[in-house]
C-alpha cells in the first residue's frame, strides 16, 4: 500500500490557487442561487399574501351581508308573530 504526502500530515490539506478558484466560483454560484431563490420566493409569498387578503375580504363582505339578512329575517318574524298574535286576539 503507497501512502502520499498527505497521509503523514497532522494540519490541513492545502489546496493549490485552482481548487481555491474554484471554491471562491462555487460560493459565488451559492449566493447568486440564494438570491434569487430569495426573490422568487418573496414574490410567491406576496402573492399568496394578497391572495389571503382578498379571500379575507370576500369572506368579511359575506359576513356583513349574512349579518343584514339575519337581521331582516329576524325583524319579518318579528313583524308576523306580531300580526298573528293581534289575529288570534281578534278571532278569540
Amino acid at each position: 500500500m503507497k501512502m502520499g504526502p498527505s497521509d503523514f500530515s497532522n494540519g490541513p490539506i492545502e489546496k493549490d490557487d485552482s481548487e481555491m478558484e474554484a471554491d471562491e466560483d462555487n460560493i459565488e454560484e451559492e449566493e447568486e442561487y440564494d438570491e434569487e431563490e430569495f426573490s422568487r420566493l418573496n414574490a410567491e409569498l406576496d402573492a399568496l399574501s394578497s391572495a389571503l387578503d382578498n379571500i379575507e375580504k370576500r369572506n368579511d363582505s359575506i359576513s356583513d351581508r349574512l349579518r343584514k339578512i339575519l337581521e331582516e329575517n329576524r325583524s319579518i318574524k318579528e313583524e308576523a308573530d306580531k300580526d298573528a298574535e293581534k289575529n288570534s286576539e281578534v278571532t278569540s
